[in-house]
């Protein structure tokens, strides 16, 4: 182990700094068998759409030529409906697919602690007639793209199911 590796190994166990040669004693020796985890908690679905509510970004989950696919997009909560807006392309002919998924996470590396939130459901186009109506819906929180480009097509995923896990309580568990 290099000395560079020793260091990283003894931050991510939790072990004070020390050279390569301690760290392997230390292991050999059975000191510090155990780490940190956290326990999962599922949410409940009112948990998750204060969740889903509370973030911009998330990751809309398709299947293209080359299999399954997580695109990053701005979207926007209206009623319970993950609403996006998009110049086209891509995005716009995955609204097709019979099924499709939205995950949002949050996750705190310093803290070992996180969210993550899926929906599935059914994706379609807006009608532009739709438009005002939806954006009443969304109260005055519209997805805003940060793409360059003129987004004036309004999707929307009707979920069909609303997910998510927490990392609650630590607990300590064996390393090995």
């Amino acid at each position: 182990m290099r000395a560079g590796s020793a260091a990283i190994f003894c931050r991510a166990l939790g072990l004070p700094q020390m050279g390569p040669s301690a760290v392997a004693a230390t292991v050999r020796r059975g000191e510090n068998r155990n780490m940190t985890q956290r326990e999962l908690e599922d949410l409940s679905p009112d948990e998750c759409l204060r969740l889903l509510t509370a973030a911009k970004v998330g990751r809309l989950v398709y299947q293209d030529d080359l299999g399954p696919l997580a695109v990053p997009v701005n979207y926007a909560i209206a009623d319970k409906d993950i609403v996006l807006r998009v110049e086209g392309g891509a995005k716009r002919a995955a609204m097709q697919q019979p099924m499709l998924a939205f995950e949002v996470d949050h996750v705190d590396e310093e803290q070992k602690s996180g969210w993550s939130v899926l929906v599935r459901g059914v994706g379609a186009e807006v009608d532009p007639e739709r438009v005002p109506a939806l954006l009443r819906a969304m109260d005055g929180h519209f997805p805003t793209p940060w793409a360059v480009g003129i987004h004036n097509v309004w999707l929307k995923i009707v979920p069909h199911t609303v997910t998510g896990r927490r990392l609650g309580a630590e607990r300590s568990s064996p390393m090995y």
